[in-house]
């Protein structure tokens, strides 16, 4: 009886004196902003250049799409059939209201008929250029943040290591591991948001140059297929 009791006695008081365990919730937001003041400028940094590729991407992308939408697949017979009759002005109005990259090649080719082939050629060539460039606007900003997103990471991990030998060198008492543990998962937080902001931002710039490449593969047949009607017997 004394033992039972005993033991109830003692299994009552290590209930009492069992420490309470504590859970920490996982927090991005934490893990982001969890270092110093520099630290969390380079943050910020990364995550601006995230919301500006994301900007112009989708600038880009609705307007190459607008501009590359219009596709008349009864454009080449109609210039050919204009050309034929010999209704040059016709054929360049013509053009001229159709207002896509593809008529306004076209119809810089169509300016200059009359005149040696090779000269046609350039002209086209020209305008092909300029249509080019103005789908291409902006793409270089694109293309640079891949670079520079995972540089600031590595800033961010550098300054993340740094902080933590930094307060580990400066602790008074006896050595806790969550002065090392925090300064490691910030650094660690950087370089997994500099990547989160390079790899969407790479397959952005892709997408857009392979529609670009598209559109330059259609330039070049057109271009033959005109080359054709107006050099015709």
């Amino acid at each position: 009886m004394i033992f039972i009791e005993l033991s109830n006695f003692m299994l009552l008081q290590a209930q009492t004196v069992a420490p309470e365990v504590t859970t920490h919730e996982f927090s991005f937001w934490k893990i982001m902003f969890h270092g110093n003041l520099f630290a969390n400028v380079v943050m910020v940094t990364m995550l601006c250049l995230g919301v500006f590729s994301l900007y112009i991407f989708l600038e880009r992308l609705f307007y190459i799409n607008r501009q590359l939408k219009i596709n008349d697949m009864n454009m080449m017979n109609n210039l050919n059939d204009l050309l034929n009759d010999g209704k040059l002005d016709s054929a360049i109005q013509y053009c001229e209201r159709q207002n896509t990259p593809e008529a306004r090649i076209l119809g810089k080719g169509i300016t200059r008929i009359g005149r040696p082939v090779s000269d046609i050629v350039s002209a086209m060539e020209s305008q092909g250029q300029i249509e080019v460039s103005l789908l291409e606007k902006n793409l270089n900003l694109l293309a640079s943040i891949p670079s520079i997103a995972p540089m600031l990471g590595l800033l961010g991990t550098v300054i993340g290591i740094i902080m933590a030998f930094f307060n580990m060198a400066n602790m008074e008492g006896s050595f806790s591991p969550s002065t090392l543990s925090e300064g490691i998962y910030t650094a660690l937080g950087h370089t997994a948001t500099g990547l989160a902001v390079a790899i969407p931002s790479n397959f952005f710039y892709n997408l857009l140059l392979t529609k670009i490449d598209k559109f330059i593969l259609k330039v070049q047949n057109m271009s033959t297929d005109f080359l054709d009607i107006i050099n015709k017997p």
